[in-house]
């Protein structure tokens, strides 16, 4: 037996505490998160402390950065529209295009041009005129070999270039057929509707004729030294500049379709100029192999625009502005574009480094289509919105009310930047 244990329940309960008053004492419960912690002013700063204020600093941030956010949302309001938003962030890309009913024959050497909003397609085989909704309200099967189309606002002028006749259709429908017993050589349309056709004339060197919009003749001229390029009417249906080319070079002639009589000449002693065009304000833009030249009403040279030896690849004139493409080699390495006023003057220039497929002016702008996508610039040649992909269409238009038509073969799809 155990000397030290007790045999009374009081000797057990004297000897328990005994060994209670001989223990330790117990120590209290501590925070095991507050036991590790150093003491005030001790060590570094306590980590809850250290946490939550790292917590307010943040809130504090955030909370600043939501009041100018919203301050920053109410000034621009307005602006925050989907279509800016998309202007702002979104200029190397479009709006993907949208299908409309702009569809069509198409045939052998067909060939496009902007009616007003609408359109007007020519082919070998048949002419076709559509309304701005892609409505067609003209459409005839012809046999061509060399189709041509002008049109106006609100007419087309199709022609067969090797022919004798030429059709002139309506955004009304009606129709008129004009023929003839010579060649048409060439022909021209202002945006009043008022055309000029030259032929080839037995005894002549060519016979220029002036249509007025109802296609009643105004003016005839013979000419007897030298054979027509082209001849242009002017946007106010009043005067008829003829291109002709004689044995001292080119000659430009100016009438007044109420006289027979020639009111003024331009000559350019060896230099070859193609293609005449009226601008807006009367004045004249004549293209040559060597470059442009500008000239007014009275047949004045306004200005010039050297090409120093460069070819020209493409070309286009508006109503404000002049585009013109030149390159030192004739095709696929890209080259230079430029802009020119009325009066020839330099508007702006940019370098490109793919080859122009298509040129189109409306007003101050110029939509440039090449192989690798769509820009539209300014008339200083400042870039707007560009469309960087592969383009498949033949041509791009830009119309008056600011959208795009890319024209192929069979249709035309609707783009806007």
């Amino acid at each position: 037996m155990d000397e030290n244990r007790p045999e009374t329940e009081a000797e057990a309960e004297a000897f328990r505490e005994i060994e209670q008053e001989n223990m330790p004492p117990t120590p209290p419960e501590t925070d095991p998160v507050r036991e590790e912690l150093p003491a005030r002013g001790k060590g570094k700063p306590k980590k809850p402390r250290r946490s939550k204020a790292l917590r307010r600093i943040l809130a504090a941030i955030l909370t600043l950065l939501l009041i100018v956010l919203a301050v920053l949302v109410f000034v621009f309001r307005d602006a925050l529209t989907a279509e800016n938003l998309r202007h702002t962030f979104g200029k190397a890309s479009a709006v993907a295009p949208v299908r409309e009913a702009f569809t069509y024959e198409t045939g052998a050497e067909q060939v496009f041009a902007p009616a007003g909003n609408g359109l007007a397609v020519a082919s070998s085989s048949s002419v076709q005129l559509l309304d701005e909704k892609g409505q067609t309200v003209f459409k005839q099967v012809v046999s061509f070999e060399k189709p041509a189309v002008l049109a106006s606002g609100e007419r087309a002028l199709f022609c067969d270039l090797s022919g004798t006749g030429c059709i002139v259709a309506n955004m009304d429908g009606d129709s008129r057929v004009l023929t003839g017993e010579r060649e048409l050589l060439t022909a021209d349309m202002n945006a009043a509707g008022s055309f000029a056709l030259v032929t080839a004339e037995p005894g002549y060197k060519g016979l220029v004729s002036v249509y007025n919009s109802n296609c009643e003749k105004q003016f005839e001229w013979w000419s007897g030294s030298g054979y027509i390029l082209h001849a242009a009417v002017s946007p106010d249906s009043r005067s008829l500049a003829v291109l002709s080319v004689e044995k001292e070079g080119t000659v430009i002639r100016f009438f007044a379709l109420n006289s027979e009589t020639e009111q003024a000449c331009a000559s350019f002693p060896d230099r070859l100029l193609y293609d005449l065009r009226y601008m807006d304000d009367g004045s004249l833009c004549a293209v040559g192999e060597t470059g442009l030249c500008f000239l007014g009403a009275d047949g004045r040279i306004k200005g010039e625009y050297p090409l120093d030896g460069q070819y020209l690849l493409d070309y286009t004139v508006g109503t404000d502005l002049v585009a013109v493409f030149y390159s030192s080699y004739r095709s696929g390495a890209g080259g230079t574009l430029a802009t020119l006023d009325r009066s020839g003057a330099l508007l702006g220039t940019a370098a490109l480094e793919r080859d122009v497929v298509s040129l189109s002016a409306n007003g101050k702008q110029l939509l440039v289509m090449t192989g690798g996508g769509l820009t539209l610039y300014n008339d200083a040649l400042v870039r707007q919105y560009a469309n960087e992909t592969l383009m498949t269409a033949r041509q791009a238009i830009l119309r008056p009310d600011g959208d795009i038509l890319l024209l192929s073969a069979y249709s035309a799809e609707r783009f806007r930047f």
